[in-house]
């Protein structure tokens, strides 16, 4: 039995005009992902892989093509209802962590439950549940820069799984950190997706996460090609 797709993108393309010439970014990307897959994304700076997950999460929109996820076009969406699919279905790892700096950990996690609904004694001891999974229950009260670079990564980690989205979205997660780090954050990253069955899909510039994806794909002179398939 086929797995159902948790993505799919058709004929997606992106350019801006900068200056009075159109700049294309990449051309009619096509691409299914199932549900529990792990996707790498590769690719140089500046090949196209953060504007791949902005528009995969709604934060930006293509100039052609479709975006689906859980069957749902997000190309139809307005602005509001984007960023409302987002808060329920999406999670967001960035290279910069992201976390707010004058709540603490446990307030960074509870905000994406905030934003949902009102914050009840069941969010606090998902949170709290979270925060121990990833030996972090004794940072709770800390302020994120108290933190080192590898506690802040996994407290992004834990925030972008804390409302148990359906994709994860992982942006050079592991840029800002030192090897073993990098490679800590990594296996935790793996390990809490699979487990949870979720679909994560990771941009890099690494080829370290290759043997770790189903399937690693490369943006390439504006398209997308197939690198690996460890399925």
């Amino acid at each position: 039995m086929m797995k159902k797709p948790a993505l799919e993108i058709y004929q997606l393309s992106k350019d801006y005009l900068e200056s009075g010439q159109q700049h294309v970014i990449f051309k009619d990307l096509t691409l299914s992902v199932t549900v529990g897959e792990f996707i790498v994304l590769l690719g140089r700076s500046g090949s196209g892989k953060s504007t791949l997950l902005n528009l995969i999460s709604g934060l930006d929109q293509p100039s052609k093509g479709d975006i689906r996820v859980n069957d749902i076009n997000l190309c139809m969406l307005t602005e509001q209802q984007r960023t409302l699919f987002r808060r329920h279905h999406i999670g967001f790892v960035f290279q910069a962590y992201n976390l707010i700096p004058t709540l603490t950990v446990a307030e960074n996690l509870l905000l994406p439950l905030e934003l949902i609904n009102p914050i009840n004694d069941d969010d606090r001891d998902k949170v709290a549940g979270l925060l121990t999974q990833l030996d972090l229950a004794d940072r709770s009260n800390t302020y994120p820069d108290r933190l080192s670079g590898g506690e802040q990564q996994r407290v992004a980690i834990a925030r972008a799984l804390v409302h148990n989205p359906d994709i994860i979205l992982a942006d050079e997660p592991t840029g800002n950190l030192d090897i073993d780090t990098g490679k800590q954050v990594l296996e935790l990253l793996d390990n809490l997706v699979h487990n949870a069955g979720k679909t994560l899909i990771m941009a890099t510039h690494s080829a370290e996460v290759m043997g770790k994806a189903d399937r690693v794909f490369a943006i390439k002179n504006k398209a997308l090609k197939l690198e690996t398939d460890n399925r």
